[in-house]
């Protein structure tokens, strides 16, 4: 009976071994040597099950020596208990992974929100201070214009008021690219719609923009990183693409904010560009995304356009 019950034991605890080493196969990143001891420990439970079921039929519980199968219950022991601090060393590197990615995180988001933070305040610069200014020029210049009847004279302050006007319309305008008043005002939405409605397109290229958000707001980090990418993404279709058709999906479902970018241009080689092309603007947005806790999925090749989809789990940042 001695012999049967250690056996019982042997099994029982290498089974729980190769449990243990199986449910640990995922955090190895499926490597082949892990796989492969898992197989080991869990071949070696069935052959201990199976000498349990041949001492069994045989008899040999009543009148066999116990002291091989006792050392076999210690080898079986010293194996769980070695896969269990395995699991622990795992757990432990699995928290310092997890922390290490919260901190970049942290990081990556105060790098932009101080980014945004100059930008906002170069915008506020550039509109209160310079603005100002030239539109004095400008009222001098009527009051010059008032007052001169050469017809030389009247052309040169007609071309300086000109060149004030379009000074004035190019400062507003680098001035909401830096902080868009829009995006601080009304939300997301309603800031896409107006750099669609603003940035330079070929003629045949459509943009178009289905979403529910309507005039949800959301983290200030999530809206100006959403902003920033969509920006980039259009632009780069814009530049690159040669596409006749953008389509942008954003939409908000359960805490879960998707955006869904689709153009037919002429794609590319993602891994070529994600890796070996930062210019393209692509190694900037997975910096922006994992700023926010998002993910970042492109596919593409080439002549088949481009799909990109980003998801942020809003209740994150609540």
């Amino acid at each position: 009976m001695t012999i049967f019950i250690a056996l019982i034991f042997s099994m029982a605890f290498q089974f729980a071994a190769a449990v243990i080493s199986i449910s640990l196969i995922r955090q190895t990143k499926y490597n082949f040597s892990w796989v492969i001891l898992s197989i080991a420990f869990l071949l070696m439970a069935f052959r201990r099950m199976v000498d349990l079921v041949d001492v069994w039929r045989s008899g040999l519980w009543i009148t066999g020596s116990p002291v091989s199968t006792w050392s076999a219950v210690a080898i079986s022991v010293f194996i769980l208990v070695g896969v269990i601090y395995i699991k622990r060393i795992f757990n432990l590197q699995k928290r310092i992974d997890d922390l290490k990615k919260q901190s970049e995180s942290r990081v990556l988001s105060a790098i932009i929100k101080t980014e945004e933070n100059e930008r906002l305040k170069f915008s506020k610069e550039l509109h209160d201070g310079l603005g100002p200014l030239l539109s004095s020029i400008k009222m001098s210049i009527s009051a010059l214009e008032a007052g001169t009847r050469e017809p030389a004279d009247r052309k040169i302050l007609d071309n300086t008021s000109k060149l004030i006007d379009e000074s004035v319309a190019t400062i507003k305008e680098i001035s909401n690219k830096l902080s868009p008043h829009i995006l601080n005002n009304f939300g997301l939405l309603k800031a896409v719609r107006s750099f669609i409605d603003r940035i330079e397109t070929p003629g045949n290229l459509q943009i178009k923009v289905n979403s529910n958000i309507e005039d949800t707001r959301f983290d200030y980090n999530i809206e100006v990183v959403l902003y920033r990418i969509i920006c980039e993404l259009i632009n780069n279709t814009v530049k690159h693409a040669d596409a006749s058709e953008i389509n942008l999906d954003l939409y908000y479902n359960d805490n879960r904010l998707t955006l869904d970018y689709f153009d037919n241009g002429k794609g590319f080689d993602t891994e070529k560009v994600l890796s070996l092309q930062p210019g393209m603007g692509y190694s900037n947005i997975q910096s922006r995304i994992k700023s926010i806790n998002g993910t970042l999925d492109v596919v593409s090749n080439e002549d088949e356009g481009v799909c990109i989809n980003v998801a942020i789990n809003t209740r994150k940042h609540e």
